[in-house]
C-alpha cells in the first residue's frame, strides 16, 4: 500500500492536481506529459485515494449487532441486570452497537426465540437488515444473589453474520469470595457490582474496534500432564485431517441441573474456539438442521442423517456429549465447592465414525494448594478447566 501511496502521489504531483480534486480533473492542467496519459493518472490518483478512504473507515468502524442474551440461570433478574452493562462496555470499548431498541423489533418479526444460537438463514437476516458483518450472541449461565458469596457465569461469542463462524468467544464467572483478600476484606457481596467485575473479564480479550477478527491457530501442547480428562480415545485419522467445520450441539443432560446441557454446548464452543485446530461453526446453525432434518440434537444419529446434515450445513463434524454431574456448589446441604462430570463425542459427518472421545470430571477443590490457595469457586471457570484438559488429549 505504501509504494501505491508514493506512486499516485507522483502522478498527481506530475500533472499538477489542484486540491479541489475531482472537478479539477475536467480542467486544462499544465502537465510534462500527453494530455491523455496526465488525464487518466489524475483520474485513477482520485480514484485510489477515495478507495484507500474507504477503507481506513471500514477497518476502523466496527459495527456489532447485540443480541439479548439467553436466560439459562434460572433466575428472571439476571438478563435485565447484566445487557445494560455489557452494551455499556462494548461501547466504552469503542465499537458501534446495535441495541435492543432496534433488535427487539427483528426478533419479533422473524420469530426468533432462542437468541443465543442464531442459524445462518437469521444471521444472513440480520446482516441484509442491518448491514451488519457481526452478531454478539450469549448466555447468562448463573445468577445468584446472595448477601454472602454472589454468583454469575456467562459465556458470549461473536459470529460473522455472512458464514455463522465463531470469531471471538469467551466465558467468564466468578463468586463474591474470589475477590477475598487478607483478613478477609475485599468480599463483593453485591450481585451488581459482581455483574460489573464478570462483564470486565469476559471482554478482556475482546480485540479493539478496526482489528481483523479471526479464528485462533492451533499450537500443539506437548509434555502436557492432564489432570481433569479421566479416559480418551484420538482416531489417527486426526493427523492428516484438514481444518475441518466443526460445531457442537445441545448436551444431553442427565444431571439434576436444569439447562446444564445448554451451559456445556456454549462454554465447550468457548473452548473449542480457543483451542484454534477448527473453524466452529455456531451451534445455532446445528439447530436449525437437525429440525429440517426432522431430527433432534438429542440421542445418537444414523449415518444418513449426518450425511444429510453434512450436505445441508458443510459441517464436518459434530461435538455432541452428556453432562452427567453438574453441581454448583449453591446448595447448603451440599458442598460448596462446584463439580462437574460429562463425556463428549467427536463425530465424522462423513463416514459417521467416532474420532475423538473424552470423559472429564473435576471438582473445585482438585486446585487446592494450601489452605485455601487454588480452589476454584465458581461454575464456568471450573466448566472451562475441565474442557480445555479434555481437548488437551483432541
Amino acid at each position: 500500500m505504501h509504494n501505491t501511496t508514493m506512486t499516485v502521489n507522483r502522478l498527481a504531483t506530475t500533472c499538477h492536481v489542484p486540491s479541489s480534486a475531482p472537478r479539477a480533473l475536467f480542467r486544462r492542467a499544465t502537465c510534462h506529459v500527453p494530455r491523455a496519459t496526465c488525464l487518466f493518472a489524475c483520474l485513477l490518483a482520485a480514484l485510489l485515494a477515495a478507495g484507500f478512504a474507504g477503507a481506513s473507515r471500514a477497518q476502523t468502524a466496527t459495527t456489532l449487532a447485540l443480541l439479548p442474551f439467553e436466560n439459562v440461570s434460572g433466575s428472571t433478574e439476571s438478563v435485565r441486570i447484566i445487557m445494560p452493562l455489557i452494551e455499556q462496555n462494548l461501547r466504552e470499548k469503542g465499537y458501534q452497537v446495535v441495541g435492543p431498541d432496534k433488535i427487539e423489533s427483528f426478533l419479533s418479526r422473524n420469530r426468533i426465540r432462542n437468541t443465543g444460537m442464531l442459524s445462518r438463514s437469521q444471521l444472513n437476516n440480520l446482516r441484509g437488515e442491518f448491514g451488519v458483518d457481526f452478531a454478539l450472541v450469549g448466555s447468562v449461565d448463573l445468577f445468584y444473589e446472595s448477601a454472602d458469596n454472589p454468583q454469575w457465569g456467562v459465556s458470549s461469542r461473536i459470529v460473522s453474520t455472512g458464514e455463522a463462524i465463531v470469531l471471538w468467544a469467551e466465558s467468564a464467572g466468578r463468586t463474591g469470595g474470589d475477590y477475598t483478600g487478607m483478613l478477609g476484606l475485599g468480599t463483593i457481596t453485591s450481585g451488581r457490582d459482581l455483574a460489573q467485575e464478570v462483564v470486565k473479564i469476559l471482554f478482556q480479550t475482546l480485540p479493539p474496534p478496526g482489528t481483523r477478527l479471526a479464528s485462533p491457530q492451533h499450537q500443539k501442547a506437548t509434555g502436557l500432564r492432564v489432570i481433569g480428562s479421566r479416559g480418551s480415545y484420538r482416531s489417527p485419522a486426526l493427523d492428516s485431517a484438514p481444518r475441518w467445520r466443526v460445531s457442537v450441539t445441545i448436551f444431553d443432560n442427565a444431571s439434576e441441573r436444569r439447562g446444564a446441557g445448554r451451559i456445556l454446548a456454549d462454554v465447550f464452543s468457548t473452548a473449542l474456539f480457543h483451542h484454534g485446530r477448527f473453524d466452529v461453526i455456531d451451534p445455532g446453525e446445528v439447530n436449525e438442521a437437525l429440525i429440517a432434518l426432522g431430527r433432534t440434537s438429542y440421542g445418537g444419529m444414523d449415518i444418513a442423517t449426518l450425511r444429510d446434515f453434512k450436505k445441508r450445513t458443510g459441517i464436518d463434524a459434530i461435538i455432541r456429549g452428556t453432562v452427567y454431574r453438574y453441581n454448583e456448589g449453591l446448595k447448603r446441604e451440599a458442598t460448596t465447592s462446584p463439580d462437574i462430570a460429562l463425556d463428549v463425542t467427536m463425530l465424522d459427518a462423513e463416514s459417521g465414525r467416532i474420532v475423538w472421545f473424552a470423559v472429564g470430571e473435576r471438582s473445585g477443590d482438585d486446585s487446592q494448594i494450601a489452605l485455601d490457595f487454588g480452589i476454584i469457586r465458581s461454575m464456568v471457570p471450573l466448566i472451562r478447566r475441565t474442557i480445555s484438559e479434555m481437548l488437551d488429549t483432541l
